[in-house]
């Protein structure tokens, strides 16, 4: 027993002095690996952080170049550099240090339209949301959200508030999440444009214009029994702006390609409507297949549907739409006969919701049924010269 005893003391004392220079090689490695692990992790939280901090400082002040030195974070040092990037775009590098190692951040921001939004108003007024309302793109107001009890209305996007909701307490299905508090108000004029139409785009002075997209080309005149002319939207207005100062602009017909088109005026001479005779759809359906066209309706009053026969049979909106004073609705909604359904494939801004048809309960007396659906590519762009909010949002962030 002393024998085989000693031999296997013998016998592990020799596996361990061949196992244990491995086991120190190993440990090593496991704190070398855990201490590599710490310290780029820390070099990529002081490259994030600086990415925020930078990103809100273009928030507070979107005209923000200068960028950051050298300054001492977290136990490291972070850079950033900011500068113009594309189209109205900024393009922010971050870079983060920890002792030796390097993390950098890279994020494009680009001007926040009003586009974006599936529906976004300034007054509720006495609108109710109720069961049955569905929103599926990003939701603003200004105003307090009507919800009563118990009424379980659907939001897909993100809905965002001023004031909040009515009861505080509600049943309504936020799935796209919800913040109150949120001050985002419509801009004090449509100037970028009227001055994009004026740049490079098309401009009538004074009067209405009746305009009808038949894809590539438009139609045009400035009378209901004017005579017509017929041209390339790229040669009518070759950056796809159409402006009508002092009147209003009537629109229909199927587009191919981008354009906005846009009403100023005087709201008490009736003036700065966009008058919507009958469907003005795409060529090619977004929800469909790759699109390439894409319309912005740009009102400093309102966008009407027109009480006529094309319209009473269901009319369909393929556009963004802006009303800066008034908002999206249709001609004697109270009187005219039933319509159908309305259908908007975009979405809707407007200082107050405007009425398209009369109910009692559930049941249409006039005017038209609803189906607003949004039109997804808007999260990420809009049409020619569409009012933006005054702020920059991110669209891309990469962490290398």
């Amino acid at each position: 027993m002393g024998k085989a005893s000693l031999l296997m003391v013998l016998g592990f004392s020799l596996v361990f002095a061949i196992v244990s220079p491995s086991l120190n090689r190993t440990a090593n490695r496991s704190t070398e690996n855990y201490l590599h692990y710490v310290k780029i992790t820390q070099a990529h939280d002081i490259a994030t952080s600086a990415a925020n901090i930078a990103a809100n400082q273009v928030f507070l002040d979107p005209k923000w170049r200068s960028g950051y030195t050298d300054v001492p974070f977290s136990g490291g040092k972070f850079d950033v550099s900011a500068q113009n990037y594309g189209t109205n775009q900024i393009k922010i590098i971050a870079t983060g240090e920890f002792e030796s190692y390097q993390q950098n951040v890279t994020v494009i921001l680009q001007p926040s339209s009003f586009a974006k939004f599936a529906y976004y108003s300034k007054v509720e007024g006495s609108i109710n949301w109720i069961t049955g309302d569905t929103i599926w793109g990003p939701f603003h107001t200004q105003a307090k959200m009507n919800i009563p009890w118990p009424n379980s209305p659907v939001f897909y996007g993100k809905v965002s508030t001023l004031l909040g909701t009515n009861p505080k307490k509600n049943l309504a299905k936020f799935y796209g999440g919800y913040q109150s508090g949120v001050n985002l108000d419509l801009p004090g004029d449509i100037s970028g444009t009227v001055n994009a139409a004026k740049s490079s785009g098309r401009v009538f002075a004074t009067g209405n214009l009746w305009l009808t997209f038949n894809l590539n080309n438009v139609t045009w005149k400035t009378s209901a029994t004017g005579t017509e002319t017929t041209e390339p939207l790229s040669t009518f207005a070759s950056n796809g702006v159409i402006l009508v100062e002092k009147g209003n602009l009537h629109v229909q017909g199927t587009m191919r390609g981008k354009a906005t088109v846009c009403a100023t005026g005087s709201a008490s001479l009736g003036y700065g409507n966009i008058i919507i005779d009958d469907d003005v759809r795409y060529e090619t359906d977004p929800r469909i297949g790759a699109s390439n066209d894409m319309l912005g309706l740009v009102a400093q009053n309102n966008a009407i549907v027109t009480d006529n026969t094309a319209n009473r049979s269901d009319c369909r909106i393929d556009a963004s739409i802006f009303c800066l004073n008034g908002g999206l609705t249709a001609e004697n909604y109270s009187t005219r006969p039933l319509s159908g359904t309305l259908t908007l494939l975009g979405g809707i801004t407007q200082y107050q919701r405007g009425a398209v048809g009369t109910f009692s309960g559930t049941t249409l007396n006039h005017g038209f049924h609803k189906n607003y659906r949004y039109d997804d590519r808007l999260m990420m762009m809009s049409p020619p010269a569409f009012p933006l909010t005054g702020s920059y949002e991110i669209i891309s962030w990469l962490e290398e």
